[in-house]
């Protein structure tokens, strides 16, 4: 069976071939593309049972990683509350430390830490300011967009004679719209 990149290949030199005055070579060209075609559009359809097959993979595992971070919160929440326990009955009891052959346990003083009950009333000088600033993508495609009409608006005046070029926008130097890879879309 042959592979899609190949028949692609076939059908390009195929068409390149097309350009050609007798008829019965351009009717046997268009045959065998007719045939290729086919060929590529069962190869698209087995790829396109593939990559169903391989979502479905990926559902599972997307189910299985849910079903891990579950468990894995149930087992922090079990460390949080078994050393809350010890933590809470080592202080009723007044002991300090417990050494073992293994390791040694300690009850360790909590750091101080500020509980800010009404930021209003905090003076500035014990505040920070913080200002994110991040290019507005929309707004800027927007504007390149319009550029770009404006200028090929203008271009097919100047291609009709009419002196218009200082109506061109220049293009910014700090952005420009880039397209990107084509998509298939199955429904």
């Amino acid at each position: 069976m042959t592979q899609l990149y190949a028949l692609t290949g076939q059908m390009a030199e195929l068409a390149a071939m097309c350009d050609t005055d007798d008829e019965g070579l351009k009717q046997a060209i268009q045959d065998t593309m007719a045939g290729i075609q086919g060929e590529f559009e069962v190869k698209a359809d087995n790829i396109v049972m593939l990559r169903l097959n391989i979502e479905g993979d990926i559902s599972a595992i997307d189910a299985e990683i849910d079903r891990l971070n579950e468990l894995k919160r149930i087992k922090a929440n079990s460390v949080t509350a078994i050393t809350d326990y010890l933590r809470r009955n080592m202080d009723a009891a007044n002991i300090k430390t417990i050494k073992r052959p293994l390791f040694t346990i300690s009850l360790v003083t909590g750091k101080e830490k500020v509980v800010v009950d009404n930021e209003q009333a905090v003076p500035d000088e014990l505040t920070s300011v913080v200002t994110k600033i991040a290019p507005d993508k929309n707004a800027i495609a927007a504007k390149l967009k319009a550029i770009r009409e404006h200028n090929e608006a203008v271009r097919k005046r100047m291609a009709t004679g009419e002196d218009c070029e200082d109506e061109l926008i220049r293009e910014p130097s700090w952005a420009h719209l880039e397209r990107g890879d084509s998509s298939i879309r199955i429904k």
